[in-house]
């Protein structure tokens, strides 16, 4: 099993189609799984080389509507447009009744129909199961019946309390967060009265959670619950609220296995030994299959507390598949997808546990539109291997294709001249080897920030006002 073609042969032939949010984040599990026809949400330059070297279709909802928007996790960010409907219709009409397998690591109600009309296997995600586990009341839950480390918090409605009073409690500085938040979209940092204004006006009528503001090392793991036990990954270091990548304060926009290796062992023992405390919770409930963790450090006790739980794909799992299949490891998100099939036994996912869990190099970060104001760009970048100062080596998609530790990746999305995009849309992701971060600051090594500056020069993003 630890050969590309030796795996893909489990899946008998058949191909999947694959709806997910990115098209690049099939990057690394395509190798291992046959992903015959991607569902997405961008279109970007760099699908039309993916196409060209993977042999996949892709369905882009962008391509369909000419616009890029900043999606959230509800259920009708995946609904399918028409154009995207009708093709893949014809698709799977012109192929051999029963080659086709259906997967979403989201909730998607579109893709289960389709499915459910074609009578194709599917596995996806549940809208009530993401919203029952992705909660920070189930997490609350969890941590307190398993007496694991956690930050004081509590839930509350704004319009019930004061800053004066919550700054008392929990120190002058703290987090808010809405029940059910993804990529820190629903997480303000209060760090004044009129910050508390501006989240009274945002989360008017809502109930959140508040807890203290914990500092800047942020970690996140990928994990897979089993019933036999639970397949903790190795963590990366979480990377937040980067000015420079127009990231909102609390907002998640990249991650960094290179820089997690540099982290005492202990300590990532720790958050491996935790999530596989929360992966046995989440399955003794019924949850299977892949989900996520971010934790914080607690700077009262040095420890690692679990904040948020992800029950889905997340932001690093794509950079970690690329990682691991440069190492010659079978991506977990590729195992999954052949266990969730009932291709691959409980027994053999159990057995790769330690590999999971060996360190892992590899780092990203994602560059977002200002927020504010639509815009277009106007000029295209082709995806490849790039230098640090941006000059352009030869076309490439995923991390095993860099020869010197020097080189940068570029993909995820980068956007076609003219292509109108929503505030906050991502417009590329620039991937390395290196270490992007440094973990005790949070802040971004130097020849990061200027392969960004670069790379902002070239997309040549001016505002636009929208159709």
């Amino acid at each position: 099993m630890c050969s590309p073609a030796y795996f893909r042969a489990v899946f008998g032939g058949k191909r999947i189609v694959w709806q997910t949010r990115m098209a690049s984040y099939c990057i690394g599990i395509d190798e291992w799984a046959p992903l015959g026809l991607v569902l997405c949400l961008d279109d970007g330059s760099d699908v039309d080389l993916m196409e060209e070297r993977l042999g996949i279709r892709f369905l882009s909802r962008e391509r369909a509507e000419q616009c890029r928007r900043g999606y959230g996790d509800e259920p009708e960010t995946y609904a399918l447009c028409g154009a995207q409907q009708a093709r893949l219709e014809e698709i799977v009409r012109e192929t051999t009744a029963g080659s086709w397998l259906a997967a979403c690591p989201y909730p998607s109600l579109h893709l289960s129909e389709f499915a459910g009309r074609h009578n194709l296997p599917c596995r996806l995600r549940g809208w009530n199961e993401f919203q029952r586990f992705s909660s920070k009341a189930a997490l609350r839950e969890c941590v307190e019946a398993l007496d694991l480390p956690r930050l004081p918090a509590r839930r509350l409605r704004l319009d019930a309390c004061c800053y004066s009073e919550l700054a008392s409690e929990f120190g002058a500085r703290f987090v808010m967060q809405r029940n059910v938040d993804a990529a820190g979209r629903g997480t303000r940092v209060i760090a004044s009265a009129t910050d508390w204004a501006e989240a009274g006006e945002r989360f008017a009528g809502e109930e959140v959670w508040v807890a203290p503001y914990a500092g800047t090392m942020s970690f996140n793991v990928n994990a897979l619950a089993t019933e036999d036990g639970t397949l903790g990954s190795f963590p990366s270091v979480q990377i937040v609220g980067q000015s420079a990548l127009n990231s909102p304060a609390s907002g998640h926009c990249g991650n960094d296995f290179t820089a997690a290796s540099a982290v005492p062992r202990g300590f990532l023992d720790n958050i491996r030994e935790q999530t596989e405390s929360i992966g046995d919770w989440l399955a003794d409930r019924g949850y299977r299959g892949l989900f996520g963790l971010d934790f914080v450090v607690d700077d009262r006790t040095g420890r690692p507390c679990a904040v948020d739980l992800n029950p889905r794909w997340q932001g690093s799992t794509s950079l970690q598949s690329q990682a691991e299949s440069r190492q010659g490891r079978v991506p977990s998100a590729a195992a999954e997808l052949a266990w969730r099939f009932g291709l691959m036994r409980t027994a053999e996912l159990t057995a790769l546990a330690d590999r999971f869990f060996e360190p892992l190099e590899g780092s990203q970060v994602f560059l977002r539109t200002a927020v504010g104001s639509w815009c277009g760009c106007r000029k295209a970048v082709p995806a490849g291997i790039y230098t640090s100062e941006l000059k352009c080596r030869r076309p490439a998609l995923r991390l095993g294709e860099m020869d010197a530790p020097e080189e940068i990746v570029i993909t995820g999305g980068l956007p076609r001249p003219g292509l109108l995009m929503q505030p906050g849309s991502v417009v590329a992701r620039l991937c390395s080897l290196r270490a992007c971060v440094e973990p005790s600051t949070g802040s971004l090594h130097g020849w990061v920030r200027q392969a960004v500056s670069r790379l902002y020069e070239e997309l040549a993003l001016e505002e636009v006002e929208p159709q």
